[in-house]
């Protein structure tokens, strides 16, 4: 699905439609699109890429301002960033197993961690490489939908 956001529209496979967002707190938002309210939840965060849930679904979205859209352009979003990825809860659950530790080197596809839910297991895996920052929980911890699970910095070259 193809979806942009100018101003107040959004456009998605080609209409145009109006679209309003509003903060909640730090992990939600209220989406206004087409008439319609939709509440987002953020899952997951990496610079100017979002996971966001929204009624069940999950979608990636890349979040670019009007100069960050030109450079790319023209060719011209060069250089080297640091971000930091927010891995949180997709559902609450048992964390299983924690298969990463602060400081570890990570490629994207790792298998970070193990989430029972619902009587299934759920492996959480890291999108994109980088090193461990930070992690939250441990094996036997009960965790909440949106929960911070770990953070990992990464560097993404643009």
């Amino acid at each position: 699905m193809d979806v942009s956001v100018r101003a107040d529209r959004l456009t998605r496979n080609g209409r145009t439609v109006p679209f309003s967002y509003e903060r909640l707190d730090e992990e939600r938002m209220a989406l206004l699109i087409d008439g319609k309210s939709y509440v987002a939840v953020v899952l997951e965060e990496s610079g100017d890429r979002r996971r966001i849930e929204i009624g069940g679904s999950t979608f990636d979205v890349s979040l670019k301002d009007e100069r960050a859209l030109l450079l790319e352009r023209f060719g011209l979003s060069g250089g080297v960033e640091s971000d930091m990825l927010k891995v949180h809860a997709p559902m609450p659950g048992m964390v299983l197993s924690v298969a990463v530790e602060p400081g570890q080197h990570v490629e994207a596809g790792t298998g970070a961690l193990v989430l029972e839910a619902m009587k299934m297991e759920n492996e959480l895996r890291i999108e994109r490489g980088g090193t461990v920052r930070a992690v939250h929980v441990a094996p036997g911890d009960a965790v909440g939908k949106n929960d911070l699970l770990l953070e990992i910095d990464l560097i993404r070259v643009s």
